[in-house]
């Protein structure tokens, strides 16, 4: 009984020490490859960390001591960052304004997550379901390899005009459009916004990325339901796949909201999204200190978990869209990191929950309002911005701000409608 009980502790054990290193390899990831992509390029290094990430989680799946498996997540976590911003960057810069909510309603975490239940349900062992999802990834990486050029967006960041208009070219080509179709033409962009350390230096650069750290309240909030959804009656895997298949339908939704109604802003989407969170966060302190343990339970989270990955939509726009090219990636890749943090905590706001069961729930409720007046007071409207032109200190441009009058400073170039 005693070995038995050790065995089983030091399952617990590895299985912490697994998560827990893959988690610290995506919060270096997200910084990291988002720096070295402003300098050397959205395409090589999308290819380098699509590689390695799906090569280290086959090795995953033959790995023959904890060792081993222990550095084989810390690299996947590494490639997992690196994928979450240069990619996601990468393929934002190729795609029109009116394109980037479209893909983010199509392309998501509400199918990843479907697929990956899927795969868990059919391919119970770990390492079998490593193979699956390593084999699932591998069309994105072709894609890249085979079809998407260099983003121009980044090629004009760096003077490289030439190159630019061939991949403008080709982008063209694979969108349909004939050969002789005319290109658009570009402003000269200033020198100074170039440098990396502009991020730490400016002032106006540093204040529009901090506010955009409003990502830690979507992580911590999304992780702490999510890991206290596995307490809901019920099979687990129909559970999921029924959380899962709700968030990408309202993904789908949300995209025809923004088609249908054009004055749909970036703020009323992060701002109704977390207002809606909070009320279903009230809504579950108030089931939980009554003891209710029925439907309402479910809908509260379904609806809860459905708006807090809204709310992730609207911070992945604003962060692409608020920043000069050749800081985008790095400015994403910090958003990213602090939502990472976030996730590090949820786990203890879980934990709370044995002190109190509503304990999660009530801070979900006060973050979360405290981000809606950060959200009310400095976010920057960016819907219909063209990223080729995001500027910080130009002044004989037009712009157009939703916000008070500090926010006036922060001058972000739109394409007129």
């Amino acid at each position: 009984m005693c070995g038995v009980g050790r065995r089983q502790s030091n399952g617990q054990l590895v299985a912490f020490s697994v998560s827990q290193i893959q988690f610290a390899g995506v919060l270096i990831g997200t910084l990291t490859f988002g720096a070295i992509s402003d300098a050397f390029g959205r395409k090589p290094v999308s290819i380098f960390a699509l590689t390695v990430g799906i090569a280290s989680m086959f090795a995953t799946a033959f790995a023959p001591n904890w060792h081993f498996l222990l550095a084989c997540r810390f690299i996947l976590g590494l490639c997992i960052g690196g994928d979450l911003v240069v990619v996601y960057t990468f393929v934002m810069e190729q795609l029109l304004p009116t394109q980037r909510m479209a893909i983010r309603g199509f392309f998501n975490w509400g199918v990843a997550r479907l697929i990956f239940t899927l795969i868990c349900m059919f391919f119970p062992d770990w390492r079998s379901s490593s193979i699956a999802c390593a084999i699932f990834s591998m069309p994105a990486l072709i894609i890249i390899i085979f079809l998407m050029p260099e983003s121009p967006t980044w090629l004009h960041s760096k003077g490289r005009l030439e190159q630019m208009r061939i991949n403008e070219r080709k982008i063209a080509r694979l969108a349909g459009f004939p050969p002789s179709i005319k290109l658009p033409e570009h402003e000269k962009l200033s020198p100074s916004e170039n440098s990396f350390w502009n991020l730490i230096k400016d002032k106006t650069l540093l204040r529009r990325v901090s506010v955009l750290w409003v990502m830690f309240t979507a992580a911590i909030s999304g992780y702490s339901i999510d890991l206290n959804s596995s307490n809901i009656s019920g099979d687990l895997f129909l559970n999921q796949s029924l959380l899962s298949s709700i968030c990408a339908i309202s993904k789908i939704c949300l995209v025809i909201v923004d088609t249908v109604f054009p004055k749909f802003s970036r703020r009323n989407l992060h701002q109704g999204a977390q207002l809606v969170v909070i009320i279903s966060a009230s809504l579950l302190v108030f089931f939980v200190f009554y003891d209710h343990d029925g439907i309402g339970i479910l809908l509260a989270n379904l609806i809860g978990i459905t708006f807090i990955e809204l709310t992730w939509d609207a911070c992945y726009l604003c962060a692409v869209e608020s920043v000069p090219t050749s800081l985008r990636a790095s400015s994403v890749g910090s958003c990213s990191l602090i939502a990472r943090i976030g996730t590090l905590i949820a786990p203890v706001l879980v934990f709370l929950n044995t002190r109190w069961p509503a304990s999660v729930y009530l801070i979900i409720v006060l973050i979360g309002s405290i981000n809606l007046l950060i959200s009310w007071l400095f976010l920057i409207e960016t819907k219909g911005i063209n990223l080729d032109s995001v500027h910080l200190h130009e002044d004989n441009k037009q712009y157009e701000f939703i916000g008070n009058e500090e926010m006036k400073s922060l001058k972000i170039e739109v394409i007129k409608r």
